[in-house]
């Protein structure tokens, strides 16, 4: 078989497994991130002395605790909590999605 026909059938069969990573977060993602987003749309702002220049851990529990209670009104955290690792893991998983949107709305920055 040439090289061409080897490299060709390599990118074909690239193409057909292929699958945005964006698309394989769980479900869990999909319910909390939306409420996350808001949070941070509604408390990170200037005119918010909690959160600039940096959030304070209780503006960050405090967002948390906004969107686990939005989640919870949908009625997913009983099944999430039992679904994932026993229970208890979604808080803690929500606290990292808002501090990772925090961080992202606020750019990179380096350590030095």
């Amino acid at each position: 078989m040439s090289e061409e026909k080897k490299e060709t059938m390599k990118t074909a069969q690239y193409q057909t497994n292929y699958e945005p990573l964006d698309s394989m977060y769980p479900d869990v993602y999909y319910r909390c991130y939306p409420y996350v987003k808001q949070a941070c749309e509604m408390y990170d702002n200037p005119d918010n002395p909690g959160f600039y220049p940096y959030p304070t851990r209780a503006a960050v529990e405090q967002m948390t605790e906004y969107v686990y209670q939005r989640v919870d009104a949908g009625g997913y955290t009983q099944s999430m909590d039992r679904q994932y690792y026993g229970g208890g893991i979604l808080r803690p998983l929500i606290g990292i999605l808002v501090i990772r949107e925090l961080l992202r709305r606020r750019g990179p920055y380096y350590y030095y």
